[in-house]
This record gives C-alpha cells, sequence and structure tokens, in this order.
C-alpha cells in the first residue's frame, strides 16, 4: 500500500524531519542498517533507546522514517508525562504523529493503517546505566504483544547503539521512584544520576543546558516478526507473553552484540576508523 493512498499524512512531521534529519544525522555520523525490512504496511516498531532527554536512537529512526516514499505514516507512542506536557503548551502532537500511550489509542491508530513506534522499555530502558547501556530489556512490559495481536500487524524490531554515550549514566535510580512514590504518582520508573556536556553532574528529569556527546549511533532493522498464529486468547496466559517478549528480546539482543563488537565508545566501530 502506497504511502500517497493514505487519507492523512504527516505533513507537518515530514517538513521537520527533512529539515533536522541531515544535521542530527551528520553529529552522530549516523548509519542505517535494514531498511529494506520495513513493510510498506502497518506494523508496530519496537525498539531501545537511550541518552535520557537525548535519545538519538529515537529521533534517528522517526527522522528517517518520515523521509521515506511508499511507507504507511508512522505514529510515535510516548508517556504520559511528556503527553502532558507537550498538550499544555500546546504542541501540535497530531501533526507530529505523537500518541499519548493508551492501548486504546494505539490499536485505534493500527487499524487505520498507520505504522506505530513504541519503547516497551519506557524510562528504565532510557536511563540505564552506562555499563549496561548495551542490554536490551523490556522490563516484563508485554503490552506491544497484545497491541500486535489485537490489531492483527507485524513486530518491527528497531535496535540502536550510541545513545548510552551521548551522556554518562550512573544509575536509573529506579529503588528511589518506587520508595518516593513517584512511580505511582506520574507513572516514572526512574530518577537518574548521570554526567552531561559541559555541566556535569544532575539529577532527575527535567531540560537541562546540555549537549548531547557526538557519540556515532547506527539503527538496524530487523525482519518483521508475525504473531498472526497468536489469538487475543493466547494473551491470557501469562507464560506465553514471556515467552514472546524473551524471544524478541534475544534477537534484538543477538543484533546489538554484534553492533557492540569492536565498538569504541563515542567513537564507534574500530573497522569504520581506518
Amino acid at each position: 500500500m502506497a504511502f500517497d493512498k493514505y487519507p492523512k499524512r504527516l505533513i507537518l512531521a515530514e517538513k521537520t524531519a527533512k529539515l533536522m534529519l541531515p544535521l542530527i544525522q551528520k553529529y552522530h555520523r549516523a548509519k542505517f542498517i535494514g531498511m529494506e525490512n520495513i513493510p510498506d504496511q502497518s506494523f508496530l516498531g519496537v525498539g531501545n533507546h537511550l541518552g535520557v532527554y537525548f535519545m538519538p536512537e529515537s529521533f534517528l529512526w522517526i527522522g528517517k522514517y518520515h523521509t521515506l516514499k511508499g511507507k504507511p505514516p508512522m505514529k510515535v507512542l510516548v508517556h504520559h508525562l511528556f503527553h502532558n506536557v507537550a498538550k499544555f503548551f500546546r504542541l501540535p502532537e497530531a501533526e507530529f504523529g505523537i500518541v499519548d500511550a493508551n492501548p486504546k489509542y494505539a490499536i485505534s491508530e493500527l487499524k487505520k493503517g498507520n505504522a506505530l513506534t513504541v519503547y516497551p522499555g519506557g524510562d528504565q530502558d532510557n536511563t540505564k546505566s552506562f555499563f549496561d547501556r548495551n542490554k536490551i530489556e523490556f522490563y516484563n512490559h508485554h503490552g506491544y504483544i497484545k497491541l500486535a495481536v489485537k490489531a492483527g500487524v507485524p513486530i518491527l524490531p528497531i535496535v540502536g547503539i550510541g545513545g548510552g554515550e551521548t551522556l554518562f549514566v550512573l544509575t536509573s535510580g529506579h529503588q528511589f521512584t518506587e520508595k518516593s512514590k513517584l512511580a505511582q504518582r506520574f507513572k516514572l520508573k526512574s530518577w537518574p544520576i548521570y554526567w552531561s556536556f559541559p555541566f556535569g553532574w544532575h539529577i532527575g528529569h527535567g531540560p537541562r543546558l546540555s549537549l548531547p556527546l557526538p557519540s556515532q549511533v547506527t539503527i538496524s532493522v530487523l525482519p518483521p516478526i508475525s504473531l498472526s498464529h497468536y489469538s487475543e486468547k493466547d494473551l491470557e496466559d501469562e507464560s506465553l507473553l514471556k515467552k514472546i517478549n524473551s524471544d524478541i528480546e534475544n534477537i534484538m539482543q543477538k543484533e546489538m552484540d554484534r553492533l557492540a563488537e569492536h565498538r569504541i565508545p563515542i567513537l564507534g566501530q574500530v573497522d569504520d576508523l581506518f
């Protein structure tokens, strides 16, 4: 199904991507692998992302996608906190393809024929320590699996490396959020302690006067995974959900390990430097 056949294109998202992508791509010396694996029809992209508020994996993937031809419009599920901030400042979320992380909205978008990208690991994934930056973990969040089965779309694994090197996270602060009840009040699972350029150490979330280090970032899109042989009734089996999630994590981790091999932090792959 061609992109132009869809009733509503994300014109503002396309224009912004064409303007900003070359800058971000050059700054992070970005490489894109496996773009031929992207379906021409509705799909659920599932990725990892790091860098606290920098998130270069997310911006590069989203920006690159919005410049492609012949693909369905893609929306992105965002944390409730980000959605509320965007709503407060009256940002044009719909024109940018930003959707509140609500299963009802997500299924609706997929059934309209749109593509959708989610980051199941949430803010815990985004604030992993520097030492765990190349670990794929969705923290037992299985909602994306239910979403794909209910909407009848394949899962497209998207592996990104390099975002965890744009700053240095000491700890995600997960235990603090549990004890302080931030998790219940704001649906936050992290309160990170990290170092970023040029002002040093920071605690918690929120905008900072910082710049990301120019870490080389690679995005690898893996072949789509079909879950069409599962029914909505199968989703009631928690052990099955855990197995599917583990299988997807393992597939993505294998690719992450390949990308991390012979990599120098910030600089990137050794083979690309000589």
